[in-house]
């Protein structure tokens, strides 16, 4: 007869606390968008989501922040590792999504970023 032995939850709590969390790999793009373009960009950017929501291997999740001006937009998307993200931007889709919405950016700047601190849900 074999006997299982649960764990306390100190033991539980200790052997949780050793082991790293990971932590997603962050980027940040700032897109600036051509004046009169915003509504045409963003329907682009929104069917492309809806394509591919779902499909992408290791994305944590995304967020777009829009100025008040409707002339910008800071995109912050997560993936698990440096690698999916590295894959996602080689997706054939994601690729023929930039070159689809290229004429409506005036500019983009990506940069990858480390989370410094986080307070309460963004």
């Amino acid at each position: 007869m074999t006997t299982l032995t649960v764990p306390d939850r100190a033991t539980v709590a200790a052997v949780l606390a050793e082991a790293p969390t990971p932590r997603p790999v962050l980027g940040v793009n700032v897109i600036r968008i051509k004046p009169g373009r915003f509504e045409e960009f963003m329907a682009l950017q929104m069917a492309h989501l809806e394509r591919i929501r779902g499909t992408v291997p290791g994305v944590a999740g995304s967020r777009m922040f829009v100025s008040p001006e409707r002339d910008a937009v800071v995109l912050v998307s997560a993936f698990d590792t440096a690698e999916h993200a590295q894959a996602f931007r080689r997706d054939p889709r994601f690729v023929e999504h930039l070159e689809r919405s290229g004429g409506l950016v005036e500019s983009t700047e990506a940069m990858p970023v480390e989370l410094a601190y986080e307070v309460g849900v963004v």
